[in-house]
């Protein structure tokens, strides 16, 4: 594809300002921004191509290179009076990986860890999805390898019987791997297609080649041969040596490339009708993940009797009716999902990345603080002997686990005694607990008045640790400039009022009267509390 009129004109601009660019500390997948364990979640920009370097085409997607999960995005865009100008976004994931990393890098580090669930019993799952073109069946089809080659190769301790089928999902019809006989999928399991039990490495790559070869596929603006259709390879894993262990289930998922409408302004009718259905059957897909990782992470920090509901609409799709297991909060067998946003390298496809990146980021549920390790909390002691350790030994050993600060381990203490008094009370639905939803937004980029924020100490003996934002600074002053506001049009500067440690252990006082203007680079979290209208004091909870 040539470049666009504008990037052809700017192109030497939009190298300099990409090669000036130097990214603000990054996002970090630290203790306020722990993903799922159960769902992870990667980028991976391919190379450019040898025909897209002959079109002149350059890179606007990079990875930082050091290890972490953040991708930059680089866009020209004119502004009103015709002058070009750089727009730079940044995006976070669990891995980012860039041209220079190898498939089989990638393999160790993020899908290899599924095999082994798998074999053990588990249900493991990876996705590859993106924009046409992206390199995602390249991806999924050189992960194959590697897992025939574990599988079937003896690298894994036991006796297994590996049983595995290929099909594809177009619309609302099922293809068998060398059949285009359509079969509706209602439930599971699933009938009308082949199962084959590979023994060697080579058996299992024939079988997918093959399958490969009847794939649907089409000629598109941005691929020569678009896949129209889901690929889904099943493995099912058989347990010789323990005969009541469930089989294990491994799903390879290569999904039909996303489109733009400008992508399909020329499609034929039919042709369209397949972009809709594909792009439909995607952000369901997305919907689900979402909302199971979100129910994990519900599961795991919030009391039952004040979970919120999550709806997870695995029943609208038959992507997502086929993987039911996957996402059905009743089912009793333990999943883990590995999914890949795979994005174009070139500057004319940053808006196609930003899109693909932004729901990859957004499919990392949030934790909020860190969770306790429960070997340090309770090696031995049942939940009753638990409530009957002192407070401070309650503490310590919460502090044995990194990331977690005094003030959060004896939140945490008053918490389960809460809980524990709300378990008992007659009536549990006037229970009185505090859960507050997990934002998804870093804190320093939803600042608002009213939030308690923890600051770093003015000097070594000031008392105040924790502040209350009341307004930005200048918010009432009419002569303010634009120098006290950073890129984004919000004040980096906020008056806090100090919130300081009453007579009472752990308790609170607002001082509204003591004010001072705080950096937001000197906040370093959020701070939840609760206000005790009876006893008229601030409560530090989790």
């Amino acid at each position: 594809m040539s470049l666009p009129n504008p990037l052809v004109e700017h192109k030497a601009f939009f190298v300099e300002k990409v090669g000036e660019f130097k990214p603000a500390e990054g996002k970090k997948n630290g203790n306020e921004s722990e993903a799922s364990s159960d769902t992870t979640i990667s980028a991976r920009i391919r190379p450019i191509l040898h025909h897209e370097w002959e079109a002149g085409h350059v890179p606007g997607l990079f990875t930082r290179g050091d290890g972490g999960g953040n991708v930059d995005v680089h866009e020209l865009r004119l502004k009103v009076n015709g002058q070009p100008a750089l727009n730079s976004s940044s995006f976070l994931v669990d891995r980012a990986y860039g041209p220079e990393c190898t498939t089989k890098s990638m393999y160790d580090d993020f899908v290899a860890p599924l095999v082994p669930w798998a074999w053990g019993g588990g249900i493991g799952t990876f996705f590859a999805y993106g924009q046409t073109g992206s390199g995602k069946t390249y991806t999924v089809n050189e992960m194959e390898t590697f897992i025939a080659s574990d599988l079937l190769g003896g690298n894994i301790p036991g006796r297994r019987s590996i049983h595995m089928s290929v099909f594809e999902l177009a619309g609302k019809a099922a293809f068998a791997s060398d059949q285009r006989h359509g079969r509706f999928i209602w439930r599971n399991p699933i009938g009308g297609y082949s199962r084959t039990l590979p023994s060697t490495i080579e058996d299992f790559l024939d079988l997918i080649k093959t399958s490969m070869s009847f794939r649907l596929s089409a000629p598109t603006l941005k691929n020569d041969a678009s896949s129209r259709s889901h690929a889904i390879c099943r493995i099912r894993i058989e347990n010789k040596d323990d005969l009541d262990c469930p089989d294990g289930l491994l799903f390879l998922i290569d999904l039909a490339g996303s489109e733009t409408a400008a992508d399909s302004r020329d499609h034929t009718p039919e042709r369209m009708k397949e972009t809709r259905d594909i792009n439909s059957s995607l952000s369901m897909l997305k919907d689900c993940i979402r909302g199971r990782a979100t129910w994990n992470i519900q599961e795991n920090t919030a009391s039952s009797t004040s979970s919120k509901h999550v709806h997870i609409p695995f029943r609208n799709t038959t992507l997502t009716k086929v993987l039911k297991h996957v996402f059905d909060v009743n089912s009793h067998r333990s999943c883990k999902t590995a999914v890949v946003a795979c994005v174009s390298p070139s500057a004319i496809d940053a808006s196609q990345g930003k899109s693909s990146l932004r729901y990859a980021e957004m499919l990392r549920v949030q934790s909020g603080s860190p969770a306790v390790d429960p070997s340090h909390v309770a090696p031995t002691e049942s939940g009753v002997q638990i409530c009957k350790l002192p407070k401070s030994e309650f503490v310590s050993r919460c502090l044995k686990t990194a990331g977690v600060r005094p003030e959060q381990a004896r939140a945490f203490f008053d918490k389960i005694w809460q809980l524990h008094v709300d378990s008992r009370s007659s009536n549990t639905k006037n229970a009185t607990t505090n859960e507050t939803k997990k934002p998804s937004i870093p804190f320093k980029e939803r600042l608002k008045p009213g939030m308690f924020v923890r600051v770093t100490p003015q000097s070594p003996n000031d008392p105040i640790q924790f502040l209350m934002l009341l307004a930005p600074e200048g918010a009432f002053d009419p002569t303010t400039t634009i120098a006290k506001h950073n890129g984004d049009g919000c004040s980096s500067k906020y008056i806090c009022a100090a919130v300081a440690p009453s007579i009472m252990i752990d308790a609170y006082e607002l001082y509204v009267a003591q004010q001072r203007i705080v950096k937001i680079e000197d906040m370093e979290a959020e701070v939840l509390m609760e206000y005790d209208s009876a006893m008229r004091y601030y409560f530090i909870t989790v």
